[in-house]
């Protein structure tokens, strides 16, 4: 076993490239032991018959090893969620529906391409494409996975199909003030999700800086629960300041509110506050102050997340502009990527950064506060058409766009721990940028986080449920493309 591998890396095996299609288990015996066992090679063909390899990474352990390099001999490594192939079908399945227009699983979907998934899979809400050849279909609870089995292709575009129930959760974090009003006086960093809610105070005592926590705190009179994420960035437009945030810490504050208050009307409506002004339900807190009011979402639809969540991100019209005025971009003149460049991450090999300190200013020993690499492992598509309407192929493509919302998978190392608490900061990498200059430019901000496993069974839900989610290791992270109105509107400081 090479020294190189016994503590897991970023990077592993470096100086082996190409792999072919023996030598590929040369390198496997390289590998750690404990794990060498969970990883396979698979290499994929695209359009123009080149091959890509890729590992997938299937651990048996939830947190042994902690770690899991990137790439390993040059190749990216991919954490599924747990899945079963071959597929287990009662009779003969259907052939590939694109035999002869295989899918590049690196490159750009087509909204036609995407079009045909949902329609071939009816009933599903979801997919993930992953750059190891495999598409997992995201289906409900009362999806049938059997009858699909028999009676749905095990292949679409030359790609593997399998089927995954939703579990996809989003990175906020969330506690309560009876709760916290024992707790305001620890400082004990990130690692302990309770530091974040502060007690209040009458003045602003500290400028807020990029990536501090923003809390939208609800408005209610039985009892206060507060949603935390990060200031993702600040932008302006027409000479005016604006922050950004996640939508979903927003609308999981109002959900909290309205369910609150159905135990004393249980024929209220339980989402009807998301349909009014957000202000009217909820206040955005940062540094123990009130510091701005939601503007303007770009999630108008937003439901229980993911349902209607089209970008996942919020304006926030700060209220005190001294607050804000240090919330900058540590890499100069950075701008907006464009749709093309980020079509394209998924061809290149550990493109993509965080933008900036993850790390609270009081917590700068923990070991979390060095800079974590991203590797691009795939896309997510969603499905969010409205509870009336049904997908159908007579819809032009312009329905179809407002219907699809897409995202960005990829996996950190080191990884966060935990992986909640960090909604909303901002990715980067160089590239062609909206404004047709070639440089740094945002990619998009975190949403939300996978888990690879312990979710195989349909019939579980509550408690039951969520132990098993946060038992699973972590497969990837999520984060939505960013709105054509930022890209082209709004400068970012």
């Amino acid at each position: 076993m090479c020294s190189e591998c016994e503590l897991v890396g970023t990077h592993l095996l470096t100086e082996r490239k190409n792999l072919g299609s023996e030598d590929w288990k040369d390198v496997r015996s390289q590998l750690p032991e404990p794990w060498m066992w969970d990883v396979d090679y698979h290499s994929i063909p695209n359009m123009s018959g080149e091959h890509r390899g890729c590992w997938t990474c299937s651990p048996m352990g939830s947190d042994d090893p902690k770690d899991f390099p990137l790439t390993i001999a040059g190749a990216p490594v991919v954490i599924p969620v747990e899945y079963r192939w071959p597929l287990a079908a009662g009779v003969n399945p259907p052939p590939d529906p694109r035999p002869s227009a295989p899918i590049n699983c690196a490159a750009e979907l087509r909204l036609e391409v995407i079009r045909d998934i949902f329609l071939t899979f009816e009933g599903s809400i979801g997919f993930y494409l992953l750059v190891n050849g495999l598409i997992q279909i995201i289906v409900p609870e009362e999806f049938d996975i059997e009858w699909a089995s028999s009676h749905l292709p095990h292949k679409y575009g030359g790609l593997r199909i399998c089927y995954i129930p939703q579990s996809m959760t989003p990175t906020m974090v969330t506690s309560e003030t009876e709760t916290m009003q024992s707790e305001t006086s620890q400082s004990s960093g990130l690692s302990s999700a309770r530091r974040l809610f502060r007690p209040s105070s009458t003045s602003f005592t500290q400028a807020l800086h990029l990536n501090d926590f923003i809390e939208a705190h609800t408005k209610s009179t039985l009892k206060e629960g507060k949603f935390a994420g990060r200031i993702g960035l600040r932008t302006s437009k027409c000479g005016n300041p604006y922050i950004l945030m996640s939508t979903h810490v927003i609308t999981e504050a109002i959900l909290a509110k309205s369910h609150h208050l159905s135990i004393f009307n249980r024929r209220r409506n339980a989402y009807e506050n998301l349909e009014r002004d957000w202000n009217e339900c909820v206040e955005i807190w940062a540094g123990n102050e009130k510091i701005g009011t939601v503007d303007k979402s770009f999630d108008a639809n937003a439901g229980v997340f993911p349902n209607g969540f089209m970008h996942d991100i919020t304006l926030i019209k700060p209220t005190i502009p001294a607050a804000v005025k240090d919330i900058k971009s540590p890499i100069s003149d950075i701008r907006w990527l464009s749709r093309e460049a980020w079509s394209d991450l998924r061809r290149r090999t550990s493109a993509v950064k965080i933008l900036g300190d993850t790390e609270n200013r009081a917590a700068k020993t923990l070991k979390t506060n060095c800079a974590s690499e991203v590797l691009v492992i795939g896309e997510g598509v969603f499905l969010n058409q409205p509870a009336s309407s049904k997908p159908a192929r007579e819809h032009d493509i312009g329905t179809w766009k407002g219907l699809v919302s897409r995202s960005l998978l990829y996996r950190v190392h080191r990884d966060f721990d935990p992986p909640n608490g960090y909604s909303g900061i901002a990715l980067y990498a160089d590239g062609l940028r909206e404004d047709g200059t070639t440089g740094p430019g945002i990619v998009g901000f975190q949403s939300f986080v996978q888990r690879s496993g312990h979710v195989q069974n349909f019939d579980m839900e509550g408690s039951a449920l969520n132990t098993r989610l946060k038992l699973g290791r972590v497969a990837f992270y999520g984060a939505f493309q960013v709105p054509d109105e930022l890209r082209r509107e709004h400068v970012i400081a």
